[in-house]
C-alpha cells in the first residue's frame, strides 16, 4: 500500500502518472516578504483544482508533488485538492540543496549533533509513519536534492533519505542541479544500500548527452525526463528525440516523464517578475503538457503505445513496488 494524502492506496490505483510536480512552491525565505505578499490559500486552491482539472482531462490519475519539507508544503491543501478533484496526490518529506534549500538550520545542529543523516532520518521516518506535523497526512516517498556535484550537507541528506528508505520501503525521488550530478547521486546511493529499484533520479533532461542518461540507466537506476515544457535549460524537441533513442535501445523501462510544474509561488510569483522573453519561454510549462504534446510526438518518433504505458503506468507503480 502507498501513502496517498487521502490514505492508503493500492499501487494498482496508481493509473497514469505524474511523478515530479509541485501544487504550491516557498523558497526558504518567501516569509520576509509576507507583508506584500501573503498566503492566499483560497488563490492556491483555485489554481490547483484547475490544474487538478487539467491533468484528469488527459487521463492523469495520480499526481506526485515533491515539494521538500523546506519548499513550503501545505498538506491540508493537497488534501482539499485530492477530495474535490478525484486525482490521487502522493506527497513527499525531504530536504532540498545546500544552494538554496533550508541548510542554516541543519548546518547550525552540527555543533551538537555529528549524526546529521539519523537526525534527518527520524524527521523523514516520523513523517511518513505517523504523518506531517498535525495533519495527519502522511509522505509516500522521499526528496532530496543535490547542487552541481554533491556537497557535504547534501550528502548527509542522502544518506538519510537511505536510512528512511530501508526503514518504511518508500521510494526516494531527486532533483539534480545543473547538467550531470546524476552518476554522482547513484554512486552515492550504490555505496549506501539503497534500493535501485526505488530510485529515481530526477531532471536528467538538463542535460542532452545520451552517454549522461546511459551511465545511470545501466547502473540500474529510474531517469525523470520531468521538465518537459521548462526550455530553460533544454528544448523539448532534444528530449523527445533522445527519450525515443533511448526507448529504441530498450530503456523505456527505466523512464518516467513529467514537467516540474510550480503552479502556486508563494510571495513574489517567477513568472511576476521574470523578464518577458524568460516567461514566453515557460509558455509550455503546464500540468497537460507531456499528454497533450510530447506523447504524440514520441509516438510520431516511433515509440509504441506499449512503451508509452510503461513509462507513464508501469514505471510509476514499479518505483513504489520495487518490481
Amino acid at each position: 500500500m502507498i501513502n496517498s494524502v487521502l490514505g492508503p492506496i493500492s499501487a494498482e490505483k496508481l493509473g497514469k502518472t505524474l511523478v515530479h510536480e509541485h501544487f504550491i512552491v516557498g523558497q526558504p525565505g518567501w516569509q520576509t516578504d509576507e507583508t506584500m505578499f501573503p498566503y492566499d490559500r483560497k488563490a492556491a486552491l483555485k489554481t490547483n483544482l484547475e490544474v487538478c482539472k487539467a491533468a484528469r482531462e488527459v487521463g492523469i490519475e495520480t499526481i506526485v508533488d515533491c515539494t521538500p519539507n523546506d519548499y513550503t508544503r501545505d498538506p491540508e491543501l493537497y488534501k482539499e485538492l485530492a477530495g474535490k478533484s478525484g486525482i490521487n496526490i502522493i506527497c513527499v518529506t525531504g530536504l532540498f540543496n545546500g544552494t538554496t534549500g533550508a541548510t542554516t538550520y541543519w548546518v547550525a545542529k552540527t555543533m551538537f549533533v555529528k549524526d546529521m543523516p539519523k537526525m534527518m532520518a527520524e524527521l523523514f521516518v516520523r513523517e511518513i509513519d505517523v504523518g506531517i506535523g498535525k495533519t495527519g497526512v502522511k509522505a509516500g516517498a522521499v526528496k532530496v536534492a543535490s547542487s552541481e556535484t554533491v556537497t557535504p550537507y547534501e550528502e548527509s541528506t542522502f544518506k538519510a533519505a537511505v536510512i528512511a528508505q530501508k526503514e518504511t520501503g518508500v521510494p526516494i525521488i531527486t532533483h539534480t542541479e545543473g547538467p550531470n550530478p546524476g552518476i554522482a547521486q547513484a554512486d552515492l546511493f550504490i555505496k549506501e544500500g539503497a534500493d535501485k529499484k526505488k530510485v529515481l533520479i530526477g531532471h536528467v533532461s538538463n542535460s542532452t548527452d545520451m552517454d549522461y542518461y546511459k551511465a545511470i540507466l545501466d547502473k540500474g537506476f529510474y531517469v525523470g525526463f520531468d521538465r518537459m515544457g521548462m526550455i530553460l535549460y533544454t528544448q523539448d524537441e532534444i528530449c523527445i528525440k533522445n527519450i525515443a533513442e533511448l526507448c529504441k535501445q530498450g530503456y523505456s523501462d527505466k523512464i518516467m516523464l513529467s514537467h516540474d510544474t510550480c503552479n502556486f509561488w508563494c510571495g513574489r510569483s517567477l513568472r511576476d517578475i521574470a523578464p518577458p522573453e524568460i516567461v514566453a519561454m515557460l509558455s509550455n510549462w503546464r500540468i497537460d503538457y507531456v499528454s497533450r504534446t510530447v506523447l504524440p510526438a514520441l509516438k510520431e518518433q516511433g515509440v509504441t503505445d506499449k512503451q508509452i504505458n510503461t513509462m507513464m503506468v508501469e514505471n510509476p507503480r514499479n518505483l513504489f513496488t520495487g518490481k
